[in-house]
């Protein structure tokens, strides 16, 4: 999302909203990662394209939180929905600065790797061929 791009607003709940950058950001962390891990400029950029929609939904986020504030004590309630967002959102740009060490080539110290081989969680590339059962959906 552009800095200066005109967004027009659309009454959107700021619940759903906060769900979808929660949700977002942490699959932004895990593909972010992948992508250091595999050298995968692919991933890389998804990691941007989503991070630029997460901006989208913080502003929108806060053009909805502010609509709902109609006096001092809704804005203090809705001031910690906003911090979770803001939260969320650094998520997201710290997970696309993670895949920017892919794209601009600079490489993932072998050390990294190592640590990244052996945590819990598996991390596996898969590529889903247009004919599967699988294309075109969400895992």
């Amino acid at each position: 999302m552009s800095e200066f791009e005109k967004i027009e607003y659309e009454p959107h709940s700021v619940r759903e909203l906060l769900l979808e950058m929660k949700d977002t950001s942490e699959l932004m962390i895990d593909l972010a990662y992948s992508a250091a891990l595999f050298n995968d400029r692919e991933l890389a950029e998804e990691v941007l394209e989503l991070e630029s929609h997460v901006d989208l939904l913080a502003y929108q986020l806060n053009m909805s939180t502010m609509i709902a504030a109609r006096d001092p004590e809704d804005a203090e309630s809705l001031v910690a929905v906003l911090k979770v967002a803001s939260s969320a959102d650094k998520i997201s740009d710290a997970a696309a600065d993670i895949a920017a060490i892919v794209l601009r080539k600079i490489g993932v110290h072998p050390l990294v790797s190592k640590v990244f081989k052996k945590v819990e969680e598996g991390l596996v590339k898969a590529i889903v061929k247009s004919n599967s059962i699988l294309a075109g959906k969400s895992l």
